[in-house]
């Protein structure tokens, strides 16, 4: 078994956004300004490898990222992606003391269950018309992941990752349904425990 504890930057590419079914002009993140939006993420992973099939495994993944906009856009999105994923490694650089391999790359791909809260702010607090909206949604989603494990001992290993997630959420927001997609690159460094 291991556990992943990883940290890094989420890119959410711009996407459209419909109110009430009709295409904005101005995108969802920016406005007019920029074509992505970037934050932290953080999360964890507990996954085991198959003894009969080493190249085989599966693990759970639960993150965080929370995509603020500022002033070019009044939307507020914090994304948690809970993901289910088979994973696929090679060994490289074997020994008999590493028979999986020192460097190990992998790729995982599975659904995800992805829980979103936006929040819209309009007026100003200034004048006394501030108001936020707030939303929560489930929906379902794509998790891919490529990277490289580097073992550094029987029971320690740096990660290295790509990972895409990819869902489309509705959110009902002052009245109004507030639909698009959200296609996230996220650059990953990890730190693994084997046990």
């Amino acid at each position: 078994m291991f556990s992943d504890l990883y940290i890094g930057a989420a890119v959410t590419t711009d996407a459209t956004v419909k109110l009430d079914g009709f295409v904005q002009e101005e995108s969802l993140l920016c406005g007019a300004e920029c074509s992505s939006t970037k934050s932290p993420v953080g999360g964890l992973r507990v996954g085991w490898f198959s003894e009969r099939f080493p190249w085989l495994g599966v693990a759970g993944d639960f993150s965080i990222f929370i995509q603020s906009w500022g002033i070019q856009s009044p939307y507020e999105v914090s994304v948690i992606p809970i993901s289910a994923l088979a994973m696929f490694r090679a060994p490289l650089v074997r020994s008999p003391k590493y028979p999986n391999g020192r460097a190990q790359p992998y790729l995982a791909l599975g659904p995800s269950l992805i829980i979103s809260t936006a929040k819209l702010a309009e007026g100003l607090a200034a004048l006394g018309t501030a108001r936020v909206s707030t939303d929560t949604t489930p929906d379902p989603g794509l998790d891919a992941r490529v990277g490289i494990r580097l073992v550094a001992s029987s029971w320690i290993s740096v990660v290295l990752e790509y990972r895409a997630t990819y869902f489309k959420p509705t959110w009902n927001l002052d009245g109004r349904r507030v639909e698009t997609s959200v296609w996230t690159n996220h650059y990953i460094i990890g730190l693994g425990i084997h046990y």
